[in-house]
């Protein structure tokens, strides 16, 4: 299980995270969405950027 409140950092150059910061959150949430059963999303635009850059099948997200 895996919940996932916001992923701006990827939209969003002018986050407060710098590149090495987005690269490792981006990696280390791709592990774990990757073994994951059930993720949990925040609201719906955060589903389909999941669906968007991690590849998670709709099946898998619940809203929360």
């Amino acid at each position: 299980m895996v919940s996932v409140e916001d992923l701006s950092f990827l939209r969003d150059r002018n986050h407060r995270y710098n590149w090495l910061q987005r690269h490792f959150v981006h990696h280390r949430l791709r592990l774990r969405l990757k073994k994951a059963k059930i993720v949990y999303a925040a609201d719906e635009r955060v589903a389909t950027d999941l669906v968007k850059y991690y590849f998670v099948s709709k099946d898998k997200i619940v809203l929360r």
